[in-house]
């Protein structure tokens, strides 16, 4: 199987640790990292001994390429590598706005190229586990909460919510009908921390509590069904499945006694394999085999379609 040719475009926060993944892929070959900051790319890339490129026009032939660069480029960027046919994996948000974003996956759509979106969350092993055990759940609960980091500058909803709102579609297994949030502002100029539920079509609902504001770090997400609980917690890996096993009424000295059993499953969980790796796995197993990622451009709009509308309730 030859490798495919492949870009990185932005050596920053995200951009680094996709080069030095692509680096050493078994699948791909990084022939070069697309930054206009040269300086900064050279402090990322020189060790890798591949090409800095200022512009998509200096490019050679490439079969993939990797989006991180700010969300505001990545129309122009998607567009231009569309148009050479390359296939994408584009960093989350897909775009600034659910317009924009549409015309990504239709150019994409049109073209016959992959476009993957970073939503690397659905990558974390408890997470790709939990969304194997579950099967009709009814309500969805997920926490992430932070304390501030001012070199944030985007509403915490773009941020932050984004990830979850991606996990909440795909862990329902329904469509979104319904959105409600509210969202304040308490150390910067946008959103710093929102709650919204979202209402499926399958009758589950999802809670999302996001802030910025809270001294603990938290990653929790809940799953009710009809007859079992999931509590996963996605910083440590782990989860927790509790069922009841048994519930009886009896009579003592005339009083009516209630007793509940239950029982705690601890499920084996594969912890190996960096996501973001995983992420590049699944990118490229599906431009070998031309199938559809496991987030795809459709997921990725359909999340910026909902962070849109709970940023404009939070207004």
């Amino acid at each position: 199987m030859e490798k495919l040719r492949g870009v990185v475009f932005g050596a920053g926060n995200m951009g680094r640790h996709h080069i030095r993944i692509m680096s050493t892929h078994p699948d791909a070959e990084l022939v070069g990292v697309v930054d206009p900051d040269t300086k900064r790319a050279h402090s990322v890339v020189d060790k890798f001994n591949v090409p800095i490129y200022a512009s998509i026009e200096e490019l050679p032939e490439i079969d993939v390429a990797i989006v991180a660069n700010p969300t505001q480029y990545h129309a122009e960027t998607a567009h231009k590598l569309i148009n050479r046919n390359v296939h994408l994996l584009i960093e989350k948000p897909l775009a600034e706005t659910p317009e924009i974003a549409r015309g990504i996956v239709q150019a994409a759509r049109e073209k016959n190229v992959i476009l993957a979106v970073g939503h690397v969350e659905r990558f974390n092993p408890a997470i790709s586990t939990l969304s194997k055990l579950v099967d009709e759940p009814k309500m969805i609960s997920i926490e992430r909460l932070s304390p501030y980091t001012p070199r944030i500058k985007d509403s915490v909803v773009y941020d932050l919510t984004v990830h979850d709102i991606d996990l909440a579609c795909w862990l329902s297994k329904g469509n979104p009908t319904n959105v409600s949030a509210s969202g304040i502002k308490v150390f910067s100029d946008t959103i710093d921390a929102v709650s919204a539920v979202i209402e499926f079509d399958n009758g589950c609902i999802a809670t999302l509590q996001t802030s910025r504001i809270t001294q603990d770090k938290v990653r929790r997400i809940t799953v009710s069904e009809k007859e079992r609980y999931y509590i996963t917690d996605t910083l440590r890996q782990d989860i927790e499945i509790k069922r009841q096993a048994e519930v009886s009424y009896e009579s003592h000295n005339g009083k009516p006694l209630f007793t509940q059993s239950s029982i705690i499953e601890i499920p084996t969980i594969d912890r190996g394999g960096e996501p973001l790796r995983r992420e590049q796995d699944d990118f490229y197993n599906a431009v070998f085999n031309h199938t559809r990622p496991t987030v795809s451009g459709e997921d990725g709009l359909r999340a910026i379609e909902l962070v849109d509308r709970i940023e404009k309730l939070c207004r």
